[in-house]
């Protein structure tokens, strides 16, 4: 545009003719150093993302807050083997956190954790606010409650310790590993001076204690120290100590035999023996009642050794 002749005027170009900006699109404008417009175009919204590049080491804590809203992310229709979430560590992270931490707050009733399978009315896993954990269960009633079966996986080593410390990695079958029912009881004296096989006998100065036997055809034989029970009971009366043996009562169990009396055949009746901790043959049947502590089920010629026996205390 030209004044008087003289001075002009020059607009510039602001670019196409049209519309800038939609319900799809946001209108972007340029200017120059003085404000004047010299370009228009218009930039689509972004309606999604295939990555989440812009989450890569974040420089701060990031919080998705949705007050009483629930967050629900929901996988696509594709049909990939990929896990809809992966958390992932890398090898050279030396830190001391979680790679996933659900907390509650202190005064929060809810839950921290639950899963649930596809139609199930009760979950895979639940964690309570108490810490209780439940397997199949919406309410255990334990630190751990399963609500089914609980295996351990043949051959891995697998086992199970009791807060005795006693630690079962064999299921019972209804066969003892063992052949025997044992007590656990005390005895008078070192331990370490018994071993299995000894005969015991009740010890008259010292009540609810066992001694090795040393008088021949005592009738305060009391059993056999086992060497591999299969059940061990144990007295309630008396607290636990750490001098107990197991003392076979019933059942099937090596023990220390001596031919003093006479050779040991099969099936005969054995007594203790003036051998301390020894049976041996029981031949005189008027001191025999009271003081038969088995039947031996092998024999010994002479000398002494260890044969098996079937505790029958008579």
């Amino acid at each position: 545009m030209t004044l008087g002749g003289a001075t002009s005027l020059s607009l510039p170009t602001v670019g196409a003719a049209g519309t800038y900006g939609s319900a799809t699109q946001v209108p972007v404008f340029t200017t120059d150093a003085y404000g004047r417009i010299t370009g228009a175009t218009s930039t689509a919204i972004a309606s999604g993302s295939s990555t989440w590049s812009a989450l890569t080491n974040p420089t701060a804590n990031q919080a998705l807050s949705t007050g009483s809203y629930t967050t629900t992310f929901t996988a696509g229709s594709a049909t990939g083997t990929n896990s809809l979430f992966n958390f992932i560590d890398t090898a050279s992270n030396t830190g001391t956190g979680n790679l996933v931490h659900i907390a509650t707050a202190t005064s929060s009733t809810l839950n921290p954790f639950a899963v649930y399978a596809a139609g199930g009315t009760n979950p895979s896993i639940e964690v309570l606010s108490s810490g209780k954990v439940g397997i199949g269960t919406a309410t255990p009633g334990a630190p751990l409650e399963v609500n089914g079966s609980v295996k351990l996986t043949a051959k891995s080593g697998g086992s199970i310790t009791f807060q005795d410390g006693t630690v079962q990695n064999t299921a019972y079958t209804g066969i003892n590993c063992g052949g025997d029912y044992a007590e656990s009881v005390d005895v008078t004296g070192d331990r370490t001076n018994y071993e299995p096989g000894d005969v015991l006998v009740l010890d008259a100065d010292n009540p609810g204690k066992m001694l090795k036997s040393i008088e021949a055809y005592s009738t305060s034989v009391s059993g056999i120290y086992s060497t591999k029970p299969g059940t061990v009971g144990r007295r309630q009366i008396t607290p636990k100590s750490s001098e107990e043996i197991p003392m076979a009562v019933v059942g099937i169990v090596p023990a220390k035999v001596s031919a003093e009396n006479g050779a040991i055949h099969v099936g005969d009746l054995l007594v203790a023996s003036s051998t301390p901790g020894y049976a041996m043959k029981g031949i005189d049947r008027s001191r025999m009642l009271g003081a038969i502590v088995g039947k031996a089920m092998a024999k010994l010629d002479s000398g002494t050794g260890v044969i098996e026996v079937l505790v029958t205390l008579q």
